[in-house]
């Protein structure tokens, strides 16, 4: 299955969210954790991002394989599926082989419905808030992005390591992110 998505850095977040409240459906803030086992060397990484990812908002679970080649808004495979325990799968995945890299994370995300897109602003420790749009199509997702006159920067669906490069955060700024109560 694809994952048609794009993210939009430097937006201007209280023009989105009057717009969003307007027009579109609030969906639900949610406070993930997760755990990510990157797949691909780093060393051989080039323009591919493959990874396993484990992810809970402390009431649903997921496993979650995605290959991201490229940066385009439909250059990502994704498979997923509900898990019941997250820290035991995080522990099982950690006994199945040696991976390049694995990561403890944490995010905020506050996610809305308009016309069959998920439109998501999203928080991570470190960097600005930035938002994702996903949908059915390329289309959906540009028209939605017109329509709720979404400003900014979209970069596509960069990976998470890039985006963090973008804000001048080195890769080991991104193991273990978590928000300080």
């Amino acid at each position: 299955m694809k994952e048609i998505e794009t993210k939009i850095v430097g937006f201007d977040e209280k023009k989105l969210r009057a717009t969003l409240k307007k027009r579109a459906k609030y969906i639900a803030k949610r406070h993930f954790k997760r755990y990510v086992f990157d797949m691909v060397e780093k060393g051989n990484r080039g323009n591919y991002d493959e990874f396993v990812r484990i992810r809970t908002d402390g009431k649903v679970s997921t496993l979650t394989y995605k290959f991201r080649k490229g940066k385009g808004i439909d250059n990502t495979e994704e498979l997923e599926t509900h898990i019941g325990d997250f820290e035991k799968a995080a522990q099982i995945m950690s006994k199945l082989g040696t991976w390049s890299g694995s990561y403890r994370q944490e995010n905020m995300v506050e996610i809305w419905a308009y016309k069959g897109t998920e439109v998501t602003i999203a928080r991570w420790p470190l960097i600005p808030k930035f938002v994702e749009v996903e949908g059915r199509s390329i289309a959906a997702v540009k028209r939605t992005i017109k329509e709720l006159a979404i400003g900014g920067k979209e970069v596509g669906n960069l990976s998470y390591a890039k985006l963090f490069a973008m804000f001048g955060k080195k890769g080991k700024d991104q193991g273990n992110l978590r928000f300080v109560n």
